[in-house]
């Protein structure tokens, strides 16, 4: 690690310091217009950043799921990027029309410790995800379309001896340029930052944040990207006697106005949380999140004060009111239009009754009108949010394979409604089209025998950001 600290170039901004806060008090806001930095894959932009994993015998060997919902086969570019020098190595390979193609990512480049990857198509219908298989379980996470200067990991765990707990942040620099970034460490064991870590054009860096932060229970990340710009993600290794999974999550990038988290589970054995954090250095976020339902109940929202540089957790399981739900979504909604970054932390201890597991994901801030997910795994469910508070929207649910598309189901929801679909009614590994009468959101929660996967769908066409469908 010492190789990656130079002198510092600037000083991160804001302290973020783990804690809860929570008002009650009457609030009467007036919610303004805030420009936002759509996060959600979107398969328009036809260039995909994938952060990606390790070598085949790591803590998370790295694979690629190449996907053409379309009527024509495609070409597409390969760059493997590496973590020790910078030698691309590029691959053509052809995505058939209406079929998944799977790229062994770690194969283009064997003796690098952790790769990743940038690929390219002229076409939108093709999509780009990757898959992760470690000795703790599997996961599943979308590659990105864009990158950002501010990067958000909201929660981690370092407690390797006791609880079997590893945690490593991947960087990927996709450009010719060098990058410089400082990284913040807040967990319950004290601060701790790493300044002027250069990424270097081209290049993956992995922080192994487990001996940088040692046996803390809860790690909050920020990392400000003073000179460039990255992708990345966190890799969350649990492996004790309650608890055992692999959770790769995008890192967030900035945060929104209006955000939303598609599937969050009161079940008996289900344990979900919500983290709030507010980037602002100076702006207190007074953020309501919004319990959104099949429309058989109604719920007032819970009511967070989160001061600048501060996160707010929401441990689902305490709140009995949310009990009888089941399960259901959120819309986080910032009443005073700071924005904030919202995530979902999901665990599900070793058990007879339910399948084990981690999972986690940062909420969408995007709609739209076209959406595409793969479904994987032993089970599945599609969610659809409509975040709209006036309009009402017919959603189509087709099952995609190189004959076309198949209609599966359609449905109506009423605004400020929630759907889950049972993934057994779609299909085996189905890929799935959402098109929908007006901006919805789309995810996915799948679950194999032993690993849990939560993760956004893909965004097809015309993104919108979420704050300007009220």
């Amino acid at each position: 690690m010492a190789a990656l600290r130079l002198l510092a170039v600037t000083i991160i901004g804001g302290l973020i310091t783990l804690g809860v806060f929570a008002d009650q008090r009457d609030r009467d806001l007036e919610l303004p217009v805030v420009p936002t930095v759509l996060g959600t894959p979107d398969a328009s932009v036809g260039t995909w950043f994938c952060a990606g994993g390790s070598s085949a015998t790591g803590a998370a060997a790295v694979g690629l799921d190449v996907i053409n919902v379309g009527a024509l086969d495609v070409p597409v570019d390969i760059i493997a990027i590496r973590n020790d020098v910078e030698n691309e190595l590029r691959s053509e390979i052809v995505a058939t029309a209406g079929e998944r193609t799977v790229v062994n990512l770690t194969e283009l480049a064997p003796d690098a410790a952790w790769v990743g990857a940038i690929v390219e198509t002229g076409s939108s219908d093709v999509i780009v995800e990757q898959t992760f298989d470690g000795r703790s379980g599997t996961d599943r996470a979308p590659c990105a379309t864009n990158t950002a200067a501010a990067l958000f990991a909201a929660d981690g765990a370092t407690r390797v001896l006791a609880e079997g707990e590893e945690m490593t942040l991947v960087l990927l620099n996709p450009f010719r340029e060098d990058a410089v970034a400082n990284v913040r460490f807040d967990a319950d064991v004290g601060p701790d930052r790493l300044d002027a870590i250069v990424v270097p054009a081209r290049r993956v860096v992995a922080i192994d944040v487990t001996s940088e932060v040692t046996v803390a229970e809860r790690v909050q990340t920020s990392v400000e990207v003073v000179a460039g710009r990255l992708v990345g993600h966190r890799l969350q290794v649990r492996n004790g006697t309650e608890v055992r999974g692999l959770a790769v999550t995008p890192l967030l990038q900035r945060g929104a106005a209006v955000s939303v988290l598609p599937s969050v589970r009161s079940d008996l054995g289900v344990f979900d949380q919500i983290f709030v954090t507010n980037p602002s250095l100076d702006e207190t976020a007074e953020v309501d999140l919004e319990i959104v339902t099949d429309g058989r109940a109604s719920l007032d929202p819970v009511e967070l004060t989160v001061r600048p540089g501060r996160t707010a957790v929401v441990n689902v399981a305490l709140e009995s009111r949310l009990a009888a739900l089941g399960e259901f979504a959120v819309l986080a909604r910032s009443l005073t239009g700071v924005p904030v970054a919202v995530s979902l932390e999901r665990e599900v201890p070793l058990t007879d009754q339910i399948v084990p597991g981690t999972s986690a994901m940062p909420a969408i801030d995007s709609g739209a009108v076209r959406w595409t997910a793969v479904l994987d795994g032993n089970t599945a469910a599609l969610h659809v949010v409509n975040p709209s508070n006036e309009a009402i929207a017919i959603v189509d649910v087709s099952v995609i394979d190189p004959t076309g598309a198949t209609a599966a189901q359609s449905f109506e929801l009423a605004p400020g409604q929630w759907r889950s679909v049972d993934g057994a009614t779609l299909g085996d590994r189905a890929v799935v089209e959402v098109e929908a009468s007006a901006p919805v959101v789309v995810s996915r929660e799948l679950a194999g025998f032993t690993s849990r996967q939560l993760l956004s769908g893909v965004v097809m066409a015309d993104p919108v950001s979420l704050d300007q469908l009220d």
